[in-house]
């Protein structure tokens, strides 16, 4: 039996692409908020997100975004440029609004060292400079007129390269210079979200986006999918979890997350699809359309990214400076969590309603000025915070929080 047609038979809206977009963004935001706002991050509720953030999490959404690159009406090397110098720049206007700007206020008041360490935050290794280095990357790979499964076969090799290249290339003497080598290869600096870690859920996005318009059967495939790769998902993750694996560091620790090498790469492609699968199923109850808040979570993503992240980096820094401390328990941080979610949905609308404010819809010379300005405010923080810091803030030491 052939699942797919020859003709793109299968355009428009994926509602199960929708879903699990809406999924890791929302698990993303209450996540955050747990590590970054809580003083011992506890509970059910936060198991659920750290299981959550494994079976799909940030490879989750870098899948959605290769799949979107497939579903986009601009797809040149060109247009791939365009955006992925744009996803950088708002990433950066993200840094300077989360971490720059309120930690420089605190150190200025408090001069205490963590928010002058925190400043340098400015610039890191996170999701947003991963995304944009990403389609710059293949933008090159579009240039060259690879085939998808050859970008999938490059992917593949950078992520196994990954891990060793971490071993290899160590630190420098400079710590600027390790931050700039951090967003290509784990290292000692804060480095997230390397690319040749995360390439590969790009790739396979893509690789998959390819195919996805040609989908003639998606109920049967959905079948064959749990069928095949639900059980090899469960019996890799069950040894994996309880099993150490030669080479590999150890599952759920900082080094496995920042690297994810090799088979847990593959593992984590198979588990996008079985939640996609799921998430299928789930449409088939809905009239085989998402709900129209899930559209909207899907649709705004980066936005709530975003707005998301200015009200829980600002927050740890407010609750450090004014009571020493974060927040106790579990259920304030889950209900500031609700709070976030639900004024993140608000503000986004008030915003494309009345406001039409956003740094990527600006055009021709206001956009080249506005773009300048923060990438020279960048480098502004860049040169007052790097000399003032006397022990920097990394994934490593916990960003030197109490």
């Amino acid at each position: 039996m052939s699942f797919f047609a020859k003709e793109k038979v299968n355009k428009g809206r994926q509602p199960e692409l929708d879903w699990l977009k809406a999924f890791c963004i929302v698990c993303m935001i209450f996540l955050h908020i747990y590590e970054d706002c809580a003083a011992e991050p506890a509970g059910l509720f936060y198991e659920f997100l750290e299981y959550a953030c494994i079976f799909t999490g940030a490879a989750g959404f870098m899948i959605c975004m290769g799949v979107g690159m497939r579903y986009s009406r601009r797809q040149s090397p060109a247009d791939y440029v365009y955006r992925g110098v744009e996803i950088l720049t708002v990433g950066q206007l993200l840094n300077l609004l989360r971490n720059a700007l309120p930690n420089l206020i605190a150190w200025w008041i408090k001069g205490e060292q963590i928010f002058i360490a925190q400043t340098l935050l400015v610039i890191q290794a996170d999701i947003l400079s991963f995304a944009g280095i990403a389609f710059l990357l293949m933008a090159l790979l579009k240039k060259l007129k690879l085939s998808d499964g050859w970008i999938l076969a490059i992917g593949f090799a950078m992520n196994a390269l990954a891990l060793t290249l971490s071993r290899l290339i160590g630190d420098t003497s400079n710590f600027l210079l390790d931050v700039l080598i951090g967003f290509f290869v784990t290292n000692q600096a804060y480095s997230y979200f390397p690319l040749t870690s995360y390439f590969v859920f790009v790739a396979f996005g893509y690789f998959i986006g390819g195919l996805y318009p040609r989908i003639a059967d998606k109920k049967a495939l959905a079948n064959r999918v749990l069928l095949i790769c639900l059980p090899v998902c469960v019996l890799y993750y069950a040894l994996r979890m309880t099993v150490p694996f030669p080479l590999m560091p150890e599952f759920g620790g900082k080094l496995q997350y920042f690297t994810i090498p090799g088979l847990d790469a593959l593992a984590q492609c198979l588990a996008a699809l079985v939640v996609l699968a799921l998430f299928y199923k789930l449409t088939l109850l809905t009239g085989g359309k998402a709900p129209a808040l899930v559209n909207h979570v899907s649709g705004n993503i980066n936005q709530y990214y975003c707005v998301s992240y200015v009200f829980t980096f600002p927050m740890m820094t407010l609750l450090i400076a004014a009571q020493g401390h974060l927040m106790q328990g579990s259920l304030l941080p889950f209900l500031y969590g609700l709070f976030v979610v639900v004024a993140c949905y608000f503000i986004i609308e008030w915003n494309a309603r009345y406001l039409h404010f956003g740094i990527a819809g600006l055009r021709g010379a206001k956009r080249a000025a506005v773009f300048c300005v923060i990438w020279a405010l960048t480098l502004a923080v860049v040169l007052y915070a790097y000399p003032r810091i006397e022990v920097f803030a990394t994934s490593w030491n916990n960003y030197l929080l109490p």
